[in-house]
């Protein structure tokens, strides 16, 4: 399998066009629609056939999205932590 410059560039969306890398998806994940297409090898050719601002605006959500989701993740490993009894 040979990879082209465009899908090494956007390697990342790979992983969200599969599905959602940390638990369940946020209501207005743009990435559900993509979700649908059982075939994953067509979904993983998305990345050939989406305009480059398609997927600029996926990377954009998905990181975004990413963040927040580290960012609940971690407060809520703080406040565990606290509840603790040591």
């Amino acid at each position: 399998m040979t990879f082209s410059e465009r899908s090494i560039k956007y390697a990342d969306l790979l992983v969200p066009l599969k599905k959602c890398p940390l638990g369940e998806a946020v209501l207005d994940c743009p990435f559900v629609e993509y979700w649908q297409i059982e075939d994953l090898t067509k979904r993983m050719n998305l990345i050939e056939e989406l305009s480059e601002e398609k997927l600029d605006e996926l990377r954009d959500f998905h990181r975004k999205c990413l963040a927040k989701k580290i960012k609940q993740a971690q407060k809520e490993s703080a406040e565990h932590y606290k509840s603790q009894k040591v």
